[in-house]
C-alpha cells in the first residue's frame, strides 16, 4: 500500500527538535546548509532516520571515503567543533538560524 507523502515532518539535531517543518522546504534547507546530513527526520516522532540516509534526500549529500555524509563544498568538522559529550555542536550562526526557523514555523502554523 503506497504511503501518502507527508506535508509536515520533524527535524532533530541532538536534543533539539523542530516540529512542523514543511517537507517542500527540505531541499532548500539542505542547500542553504540549515540542515545537515547528520540531522534526523521523522514523520511520526517515533521513527527517525538521518537525512543523508533518506532515500529521497541522500542524493543531496556526498559520501566520503570514510562513509561519512558531507555536503558538497562543506568543510569537515574540527575537534573544537565537538562538545564535552563528544557530540558535534552546531556553529552559533547555524543554531541561531535553526531557532529563527523554528520561530517562523510556529508563527506560520499558529
Amino acid at each position: 500500500m503506497p504511503r501518502k507523502p507527508l506535508k509536515l515532518v520533524m527535524i532533530r539535531r541532538g536534543k533539539t527538535k523542530v516540529n512542523n517543518v514543511s517537507s517542500q522546504n527540505l531541499i532548500t534547507f539542505i542547500r542553504k546548509k540549515v540542515l545537515l546530513g547528520t540531522d534526523e527526520l521523522s514523520g511520526d516522532g517515533k521513527n527517525w532516520i538521518r537525512i543523508d540516509r533518506h532515500y529521497q534526500l541522500r542524493k543531496y549529500f556526498l559520501i566520503d571515503e570514510e562513509g561519512q555524509a558531507t555536503m558538497e563544498l562543506a568543510g569537515n568538522p574540527k575537534l573544537e567543533d565537538y562538545d564535552e559529550m563528544g557530540e558535534l555542536s552546531p556553529p552559533s550562526r547555524l543554531k541561531g538560524d535553526l531557532e529563527e526557523l523554528a520561530g517562523l514555523l510556529k508563527d506560520i502554523n499558529g
